[in-house]
Parts: structure tokens; sequence; C-alpha cells
């Protein structure tokens, strides 16, 4: 089974080909693309109102970081805040469900916990709950027409386990 450590390089392929210091249109930052509400989650950042990407808000100084370009220029932080935001996305799965749906084909395809993470990634645990109990009939997909089940079946079969306590 392959290794958390590749997940993770996969999934920064993914999301911007490796490039830490990637931006993209609609503000999301770092080699996984992370936007306020997952700065939020992973405990680096702080905002009122609206989750809109603009980066209003405050940063916490978690690894030292006080600023989004901070963040874009430290790689091993965002390691740090894509493990803590997977942690408490595996605990938003949990709370759904999500978990028990491990081992189950949808769609031809087996549910992991490493696909679920990657789905959660994509579209949060609402997005993944939706593809889950519509037996795949509902598949949110991104701005880019990404959906959670290519996420799902692309990023299966990974050994996520330290995440997923």
């Amino acid at each position: 089974m392959k290794k958390l450590e590749e997940f993770l390089d996969a999934l920064g392929q993914r999301e911007s080909g490796g490039n830490y210091k990637a931006f993209n249109k609609y503000g999301y930052a770092g080699k996984y693309q992370m936007g306020e509400a997952a700065l939020i989650d992973a405990g680096y950042y702080k905002k009122n109102g609206k989750y809109n990407n603009d980066w209003s808000g405050i940063f916490t100084g978690v690894d030292n970081i006080h600023s989004i370009t901070d963040f874009l220029n430290n790689p091993k932080a965002q390691e740090n805040a894509q493990i803590a935001f997977k942690r408490r996305q595996w605990l938003y799965l949990k709370a759904i469900g999500a978990d028990k749906f491990t081992g189950k084909y949808i769609n031809g395809y087996c549910i992991t916990q490493s696909g679920l993470l990657a789905g959660a990634h994509l579209k949060g645990a609402g997005g993944v709950n939706d593809y889950l109990k519509s037996n795949g009939s509902i598949n949110p997909k991104d701005a880019f027409g990404t959906s959670v089940e290519d996420y799902i079946k692309n990023f299966a079969g990974y050994d996520v386990s330290s995440i997923c306590r």
C-alpha cells in the first residue's frame, strides 16, 4: 500500500503541480490550494463573516505564519497545515458516517479512507456525503469540473491510517 507521503505528494501534484507558491484565480493558495476555510480548520487563520478567500482575516502565527505571503513561502508550514486539515476533515467525515462506506463500491470504485479524504479536499465532507448517500448519482464538481468521484477513484489505496484515528 502506498504511504501517506505519497498521498500528499499526489494530492499536491493534482492541485498545483506541486508548486508551494501557487495562487489561483479563486484565491486558493499553495501546493494544496488551501482556502480560508481550510486554514481555519487547520488552525492557521481566523476570520469573521464569509469565507471568500480574500485573505482579510488574521493569521494565528502557527509555524510563524502571519500572512498569505508567509504561507506561500513556507513549504513546511504548508505540509503541517495539510496534515492538520486532513485530521479535521476525517473528524467531519466520521461525524456524517462516511467512514462506514469504506470497503463498499459505488459506480465500480472501492471507497477507501484516502479516497474519502481526497473527495473532502475537493468538495468538503458535505460533497462527499451527497455522493455516498446518493450511491454516486449526485457527484459534486469543483469550479474546474473535477468531481468527487474522480478524487475518490484516483486517490484510493493510500495508507492514511495515521490521519484516520
